[in-house]
């Protein structure tokens, strides 16, 4: 049975996704674009699996959800280092 808070998280899901694809050129400057598109995209297939597990094969959707978020989360982890030591150098010191 689907569950109307999953279909709504899922819908959100594609109106952010069209949101990226449309501003695409304008996010080319944020750094490790690729590796947070990767994890956008990585979140966007497990939210899709829960809801298709509501419908067939529960326990297989299931696993495939949560290695999903578990990839997603270090590949946001991954952008999160990539950004903040790319921040670190542009910033001016600020000892001074």
């Amino acid at each position: 049975m689907i569950q109307e808070n999953e279909l709504i998280t899922l819908i959100l899901c594609l109106v952010v996704l069209f949101f990226v694809i449309s501003n695409y050129t304008k996010l080319k400057n944020l750094s490790g674009l690729k590796i947070f598109i990767i994890s956008f995209s990585l979140f966007s297939l497990g939210w899709f699996f829960t809801v298709i597990e509501g419908i067939i094969f529960e326990d297989l959707f299931n696993i495939i959800e949560h290695i999903c978020y578990i990839s997603s989360s270090f590949a946001l982890f991954i952008w999160s280092i990539i950004f903040y030591k790319k921040r670190g150098r542009n910033e001016p010191n600020r000892d001074n």
